[in-house]
């Protein structure tokens, strides 16, 4: 198309509200050729110029944009191309693995319901069909764009210089046209897929007890890209505002931000986490002093907690405002026989209600170092453990203390697996970001690994619901708000 249309002869281009007089200028305001005629009537209020200083100028700045376009835009579009098609790859994978866990439940059903099995098989096919199709679609769209791109910006850096005036300006803005169709593609980070979960075993229910096929989805709201350092703390105050603590410090302050990134305010007090409690009350932990501050957001003081000897580092609340706070003493990684790793959950006034460090037998400890954690909505406590810093693994306890299961990853290519944080939904399922697979793992309550619910060219870092909005930090220092469903 670019080749011919830089072998075309010159046709003058004439307008067709006015006697078919020629167009000799064009208005900047409607992005439109114009001639002597439409400047008078109704451009005349709008910012124009003739064509032929337009193009004068095109004819230099040009050139360089399209080198642009080829140097840095298409290559990053060749890779969504690759993306795509990992997509493709990913899901058809997923699909497998799906109808392994199908066929392999179905051995435990009697054969009155094999016809429903078959059904939940179809049902896979179609919808995961349905999912390659449509990543076929945009790569396959994309791929076109790209090479329309390539052709088109090498024709205009060719030939600027003998190329009809016209011709350059529609060039111009089929190419920017297809540019901003093409980038839209790259810039998309909706993710949806389709996965099996086991029912429980229950004559009166059979639709129950062979499973659904569920559906997550997350869709790209809000993209802060302000900071450099690590976001290290994050909790949404509403839907549109959150307080986040950047940076690997011992100390840091908390900032107030909305969705687009704006700055609203920074707490004065620092700490190394923070959670945020109904009333406006804020909760800090502070490791060099032994203490825990309860603050309103004015940071007017309400209380301290003392925790001395051992000293809070991070602490979330439960579903009625209790705290969860982790408590060590010194020494890292490196434990001895006095060392002390515990999880406690207390009240807002300092009562401890359990402490949480032993197994069952009273002996063997729960932790090396334990970090994040979350009440989950059936009461369940979930905790990061780290084992050294690379690698570490999801703890899960009964309300009492007690064991239920713990998770050391799924076999993603990786062969070290290092959650950051945790979040639990309000289906109880168990939301871990994981530095390694750059990826957010989603766990039944019971333990199985569902599905990962984005693979990033970031690393997630922490993240926090509050409402459909989930907020994410990442190590890059970006902020992303999704809208998350389940």
């Amino acid at each position: 198309m670019a080749a011919s249309l830089c072998r075309a002869q010159y046709v003058l281009k004439l307008c067709e509200k006015h006697d078919k007089k020629e167009l000799q200028a064009f208005c900047k305001t409607c992005v439109e050729k114009i001639c002597s005629s439409c400047i008078k009537e109704e451009h005349n209020s709008h910012d124009w110029d003739l064509i032929t200083d337009i193009v004068r100028e095109k004819k230099r700045s040009l050139p360089l944009e399209c080198q642009e376009i080829r140097t840095k835009q298409l290559p990053g579009l060749r890779d969504d191309i690759c993306r795509f098609g990992r997509k493709i790859e990913e899901e058809g994978t997923r699909l497998q693995e799906n109808k392994s866990v199908l066929n392999d439940s179905r051995q435990s059903y009697i054969n009155r319901i094999n016809q429903l099995f078959d059904d939940r098989v179809d049902e896979f096919e179609e919808k995961s069909e349905a999912a390659i199709q449509i990543y076929k679609g945009k790569r396959d769209a994309l791929k076109q764009k790209v090479e329309f791109l390539d052709m088109m910006s090498t024709a205009l850096d060719k030939d600027i210089d003998i190329l009809p005036d016209h011709d350059i300006l529609d060039m111009e803005k089929e190419m920017r046209d297809e540019l901003e169709k093409a980038l839209s593609y790259s810039s998309e980070t909706y993710s949806s897929t389709t996965l099996f979960v086991p029912g429980q075993m229950n004559v009166e229910a059979l639709e129950e007890m062979i499973g659904d096929i569920k559906s997550f989805s997350i869709n790209e709201e809000y993209d802060i890209d302000r900071y450099s350092e690590t976001i290290m703390s994050l909790k949404p105050v509403s839907d549109t505002d959150a307080f986040i603590i950047i940076g690997e410090k011992l100390f840091a302050k908390a900032k107030m931000i909305d969705r687009t990134g704006v700055e609203m305010k920074t707490l004065k007090t620092p700490c190394i986490d923070f959670a945020v409690l109904k009333n406006d009350t804020m909760v800090l932990t502070d490791y060099q002093k032994g203490i825990i501050l309860v603050l309103t957001q004015d940071e007017d003081k309400i209380r301290t907690i003392n925790t001395k000897p051992l000293r809070p580092t991070y602490i979330s609340k439960t579903e009625n405002d209790d705290l969860l706070v982790t408590l060590v003493d010194r020494g890292g990684y490196n434990l001895v026989s006095t060392s002390r790793r515990i999880v406690q959950r207390m009240t807002l006034t300092g009562k401890v209600l359990h402490t949480y460090e032993f197994k069952e037998d009273g002996k063997t400890r729960l932790f090396t170092l334990p970090v994040r954690k979350a009440e989950n909505k059936n009461s369940d406590i979930c905790i990061i453990n780290r084992h050294d810093s690379d690698s570490g693994e999801l703890i899960v306890l009964h309300k009492d203390g007690r064991v239920k299961f713990i998770y050391s990853g799924e076999d993603l290519d990786d062969e070290s697996f290092l959650p950051f944080d945790i979040e639990c939904d309000s289906k109880s399922h168990i939301l871990l970001t994981e530095k390694y697979s750059r990826a957010i793992h989603v766990l039944s309550a019971e333990g199985i690994f569902l599905r990962t619910l984005f693979h990033h060219h970031l690393h997630p870092a922490v993240i926090s619901l509050h409402g459909d909005n989930l907020w994410c930090g990442f190590f890059e220092g970006r902020v992303k708000v999704f809208e998350y469903k389940k």
